[in-house]
């Protein structure tokens, strides 16, 4: 198989390098990810800005563009070879509910499935730089080993692994449905002038609405949340005027 795993932290966070080496046995691994964190960018994509692609290491780039723009990258140039599955993860924090929104992990893997490539996004609680992630990225692995012929086209498979028992087993799995999120922001005036005022997001408290079959209930429960998430995003519970 041909692997690509990009991500929205960047290429040298352990989030991407653990999976890199749990992934080695799969085949081909493949390695794009934006040159900074761009987190919270969703699927933006770069429509005029130029974008440089840096070769770092054999089979491995960086892109001073957006998460989106790295699979794009990776899928509509001669630099990259046609691929059999995308992995953006790990995200060294949990993608719940309502932040597959405005999450760039989530948003890479969405663009992969638009495209027709089976795609999942996996997100830990785990810290970038210095957390280890080769337990979650292991399961990952083998789980995908035994599950990657189910997978269905123009659906992304979003993953959260919860916080480590420290017994050694993986947590048991559990499908989910996406929760609701509860979400309650902070901004903090820093300048006001004639040319207005100038404000920045400080603080940000996150609840969600309890609703026992949830990806919030799962992670809450110790439990991994697998959620397929489809691209058509029409309201088919509303009934249509004739």
């Amino acid at each position: 198989m041909k692997v690509l795993i990009t991500n929205d932290d960047g290429l040298f966070t352990n989030g991407l390098l653990h999976l890199e080496q749990a992934f080695a046995s799969f085949g081909e691994i493949w390695c794009i990810a934006p040159d900074r964190e761009r987190s919270a960018t969703s699927q933006a994509l770069s429509l005029r800005e130029r974008l440089l692609l840096k070769e770092i290491a054999p089979r491995k780039f960086t892109v001073n563009g957006y998460p989106t723009d790295c699979v794009n990258l990776a899928l509509f140039t001669s630099d990259f070879p046609n691929f059999d599955l995308v992995i953006s993860g790990i995200n060294h924090g949990v993608n719940l509910g309502d932040d597959v929104h405005y999450s760039g992990t989530v948003g890479a893997a969405r663009h992969a499935a638009l495209h027709g490539k089976k795609s999942i996004a996996m997100s830990a609680p785990i810290r970038p730089h210095d957390g280890d992630f080769r337990k979650p990225a292991r399961w990952l692995a083998e789980w995908l080993a035994q599950n990657i012929d189910e997978f269905s086209p123009r659906v992304v498979w979003n993953v959260n692994y919860p916080q480590d028992s420290g017994n050694g087993a993986y947590p048991p799995v559990k499908w989910t449905r996406q929760g609701r999120r509860i979400y309650k922001d902070a901004y903090e005036l820093l300048e006001e002038g004639v040319e207005g005022k100038l404000y920045r997001l400080f603080e940000s408290e996150m609840g969600w609405h309890d609703d026992p079959d949830s990806d919030c209930r799962a992670f809450e429960d110790g439990l991994i949340s697998i959620t397929r998430l489809s691209l058509d995003t029409t309201a088919t519970t509303m009934q249509m005027n004739p």
